[in-house]
């Protein structure tokens, strides 16, 4: 079942971001209407699944949630939209089992019922992300982050929005703070250029920060449902300007330009690593659970050894 007050429509559902994901990483992007006795009427399930060249399902990197959107009956009989929804998410996890699935599939944070997912065998897991309801409440931010974005704004710092041809410069933040943390965002600034050909300025915004030079030494890109929500997609900042504030300042500004656009509510999209998810906490959000599940086989059970495994060590 979802979370009927946060059903909104999703950006990773868009026909833009699809053609995206099958640009980049070779997926193949499957729409799926799920009703009752294939009738075109509610109660209904809207998603979209990618396909590798073996058929399986995966999500793709640098997706936050594969999109699935539920639409009850109207009606406010609790036991009815309980139905409803297990009826249609048995017809999903059935498309699930049906085409084998590849790796952790990450739902919405809307999604808050995958029981029959677990019913069906499949792994499932909690995870966490941070909603930040817009305009920004400055009471309700952390001090610690104030006090960095104002350090970095006196210190004469500016923030803007980005066109492509600053795309360079922003992919150089990405690929700094990749190689620091030791992982890669896989993007190029072709990647880029293509991403806002696809979802157009409405949708895929990229926010900057320079420096007196006017070097961009931190950057965000952020993708958009227009006047409903937006999601972090990927983020930035060079080593030698991490002490100046620059990041946070970065983060303020990005809220109330968001906020200005008539944006209600911003997805961190992820707060699951100690150190991201302090930083994170600080602008006064609430922590919302979202479900990650994945087929029962012997790699998904090494891999949650292994998981188990670090997080042993690091105790000792």
């Amino acid at each position: 079942m979802m979370n009927g007050k946060d059903n909104v429509g999703s950006v990773f559902a868009l026909e833009g971001w699809l053609k995206f994901n099958q640009y980049k990483w070779g997926v193949t992007p499957l729409r799926l209407r799920l009703t009752e006795g294939d009738r075109e009427t509610l109660p209904a399930i809207e998603t979209v699944l990618y396909l590798d060249k073996k058929g399986r399902i995966v999500q793709p990197p640098l997706n936050p949630y594969l999109p699935v959107i539920f639409y009850p009956t109207p009606t406010d009989k609790k036991p009815r939209v309980y139905r409803q929804w297990l009826n249609l998410s048995k017809l999903l996890v059935e498309e699930f089992i049906k085409r084998g699935v590849k790796g952790a599939i990450a739902f919405p944070p809307e999604v808050i019922d995958i029981r029959q997912w677990q019913w069906h065998g499949f792994l499932g897991e909690v995870r966490y992300t941070f909603y930040i309801d817009l305009p920004l409440n400055l009471d309700m931010v952390d001090s610690s982050a104030r006090k960095e974005a104002n350090k970095a704004k006196k210190q004469g710092f500016i923030c803007d929005v980005a066109d492509k041809n600053a795309f360079s410069e922003v992919i150089a933040c990405l690929e700094e703070t990749g190689k620091r943390k030791k992982f890669s965002y896989m993007l190029t600034t072709k990647d880029l250029e293509v991403a806002l050909d696809l979802l157009g300025e409405d949708v895929l915004r990229v926010y900057v920060c320079r420096n007196t030079s006017g070097e961009i030494v931190s950057a965000r890109v952020v993708l958009i449902t227009p006047n409903l929500r937006a999601w972090g997609w990927v983020s930035g900042t060079k080593k030698h300007f991490l002490a100046s504030g620059c990041a946070k300042f970065l983060i303020w500004y990005t809220l109330t330009d968001l906020s200005r656009l008539g944006i209600e509510k911003f997805d961190f999209c992820g707060a699951n690593l100690p150190t991201v998810s302090a930083a994170k906490a600080d602008w006064g959000g609430t922590l919302i659970p979202y479900y990650v599940i994945r087929p029962l086989n012997l790699r998904a059970v090494a891999g949650w050894l292994l998981k188990k495994l670090s997080q042993f060590r690091k105790r000792k």
